[in-house]
């Protein structure tokens, strides 16, 4: 047995190998962020200023993370991991906040057309509140989409190809919310099956924007807008006041919208769409960052997080 062919491919190690490797870094970055957390003074300071803190160390720690793994084993620069700056970035993540905004739309609208929810103004000034919630929440996001649209998928997608990825991808996603308050079989199935349209937005574009906009916009509006609970945690303040009815099968109850059924019509829709509309595609920046040569070290990042290579640049190589 050529223990050589096992576990090294092309002169590196072996995606599948990256991939376990990276979830143990990830595993023990996680428990940096707890212990990081622990020593800060922020649990009498609110739930949303505990949350900031806790998603931004989160955040920082698990680009930490994926930076060694970039470094050390794929010779690239960070952004391949799919955060770059790249000239779509921005329309990419406009155009996830339009798609999470109607898949939310149109859940939220089968539920008032079936007469189960009722919403009411919240009479309370909460413009402070609601920027540190918009911050909150996008920092979450890309936390979730980093972890489970990032490093370790990505390299599972190059082991045992996009689709097998993103079933493993969907059910770790279902699995981590299974100690959610109120979650039911549905709310499991239905929290597996929106890491779908998630995963088809990061394989269309090889960035992660798409994505986060969609996990941003969804959990945000769902939340502050709304005050429906988001994978059965509520805001302790929203912009409207929420009263649902009805079979929990059907809207979700406590656990919120995506523990019910008219969710699963809107997670299908939007999968369909982002697998099928043609103005979403992989740009040549993200080509050159997610299918670089193995074999070739970067003599000058083509594009870091930060910044691009004008066009005149990447054709002098």
């Amino acid at each position: 047995m050529n223990w050589n062919q096992i576990f090294i491919d092309d002169n590196r190690l072996r995606p599948i190998w990256r991939f376990f490797l990276s979830v143990v870094l990830l595993y023990f970055a996680f428990i940096v962020v707890m212990l990081l957390n622990s020593m800060l003074p922020i649990s009498n300071r609110g739930f949303l200023v505990a949350a900031f803190w806790q998603s931004l160390i989160g955040l920082g720690v698990i680009l930490a993370s994926f930076k060694i793994m970039t470094a050390v084993f794929d010779h690239c620069p960070l952004a391949s991991v799919g955060l770059a700056f790249h000239p779509r970035w921005w329309r990419e993540l406009c155009r996830g906040v339009a798609v999470g905004a109607a898949m939310l739309l149109v859940t939220v609208g089968l539920e008032c057309v079936c007469g189960s929810a009722r919403f009411a103004f919240t009479p309370h000034p909460m413009g402070g509140t609601g920027c540190l919630a918009l911050v909150v929440f996008a920092l979450a996001a890309a936390n979730e989409e980093a972890v489970f649209r990032g490093y370790p998928f990505q390299r599972l997608t190059e082991s045992i190809t996009a689709l097998g990825a993103v079933a493993v991808s969907c059910v770790l996603f279902g699995i981590a919310h299974l100690s959610n308050p109120h979650r039911t079989w549905i709310s499991t199935v239905n929290t597996a099956l929106v890491g779908v349209p998630f995963c088809v937005a990061y394989l269309r574009t090889r960035a992660l924007w798409l994505p986060v906009g969609m996990h941003f916009v969804w959990n945000f509006l769902l939340s502050f807008f709304l005050g429906l609970p988001v994978s059965g945690l509520t805001l302790p303040v929203s912009v409207l006041t929420a009263r649902v009815r009805g079979p929990i099968w059907l809207t979700g109850g406590q656990y919120g919208p995506e523990g019910g059924l008219l969710a699963t019509a809107a997670i299908i829709a939007a999968a369909v769409y982002l697998l099928r509309a043609k103005s979403i595609y992989t740009t040549e920046e993200m080509k050159t960052l997610a299918f670089a040569p193995a074999t070739s070290p970067w003599r000058e990042p083509p594009i870091s997080i930060l910044s691009v290579r004008s066009d005149e640049e990447v054709k002098k190589g």
